[in-house]
């Protein structure tokens, strides 16, 4: 079965066209899944029980479950990595991520690559290189991102070519290459082929990268404006917090007297978001500093 078309729309962030493609498969297998139950998590639309009598399904309630208590002894304890599949090695190892269990998650993903030929592992490839990154380790996922293709030969689909790319694309982003050239093409050409606003926003970040104000003011104009902000409502409230995120930068780079209340805005919508995390690390630290030489 070609999946090409539903891992476009939910890796562009189209997760309402994600539900309408796999509703009109006459077949459920893990991938279908997996995309399904990933989409309604991004929705905030889970339900237990969806498809509890699938073992995958299961692995995602139990997923469900940790992102509620924070608790994931439940879900590291029912996944034997020597039997599981990628696609619920990429379950245990998105938990251990945002458990800030970074070493745990990436051994993970590379045991579920190395070890399994099962539809899923370009998915841990694409996760393993956000965790590496997400710790710094950007040598280890570019290393990850060779090894990967040059194993491959010529066996890369159309849509692993997709989940590649995108990883290759973090990693630019990460490192900074190709800022002008094949990286941006890369985000504009997505931002136009399917526009919504992650493809919005991950254009928006390239121009802010290259301190394009004007260009990343025109983005924030797009995005405000009814089609964006009306017509896709649900997106809208989904990608607020980023919006904010790049709104503040924008501020940033502007000058403009709007950065603490577009901060404030942030905190009380996402207090965990990354920004206000390191900005509050930053303040404390600064402080330390402060009073370390007070006289």
């Amino acid at each position: 079965m070609d999946y090409f078309s539903i891992k476009q729309d939910y890796y562009s962030g189209n997760f309402s066209h994600v539900l309408q493609d796999i509703e009109k498969q006459n077949i459920e297998d893990d991938t279908l899944l997996f995309y399904k139950l990933k989409t309604l998590l991004a929705l905030k639309k889970y339900e237990l029980g969806v498809c509890s009598n699938n073992k995958l399904g299961f692995v995602f309630d139990l997923y469900y479950k940790y992102l509620q208590s924070k608790d994931i002894s439940e879900l590291e304890s029912n996944i034997k990595m020597e039997t599981a599949t990628p696609y619920e090695i990429n379950v245990l190892a998105s938990a251990f991520a945002i458990d800030g269990r970074l070493d745990e998650s990436l051994e993970a993903c590379v045991y579920g690559i190395d070890n399994s030929e099962l539809p899923g592992v370009t998915e841990l490839l694409l996760l393993a290189i956000q965790v590496a990154l997400l710790d710094g380790q950007v040598s280890i996922a570019q290393t990850m991102l060779d090894n990967f293709i040059n194993s491959q030969e010529d066996a890369i689909t159309s849509e692993d070519e997709l989940l590649v790319n995108l990883a290759e694309s973090y990693i630019k982003f990460a490192t900074n290459q190709d800022t002008t050239s094949s990286n941006f093409y890369y985000f504009e050409e997505l931002s136009q082929t399917f526009p919504t606003w992650k493809t919005q926003l991950g254009l928006m970040n390239l121009h802010l990268q290259q301190s394009n104000i004007e260009e990343a003011q025109g983005i924030v104009n797009v995005l405000e404006s009814d089609y964006y902000s009306v017509e896709q409502s649900e997106a809208a409230e989904l990608y607020k917090p980023h919006f904010l995120a790049n709104k503040i930068t924008l501020a940033i780079l502007t000058g403009s007297e709007e950065v603490d209340d577009l901060k404030n805005q942030l905190e009380q919508l996402d207090p965990n978001h990354p920004l206000i995390k390191n900005n509050k690390r930053l303040n404390t630290e600064f402080d330390e500093i402060v009073a370390k030489y007070k006289v």
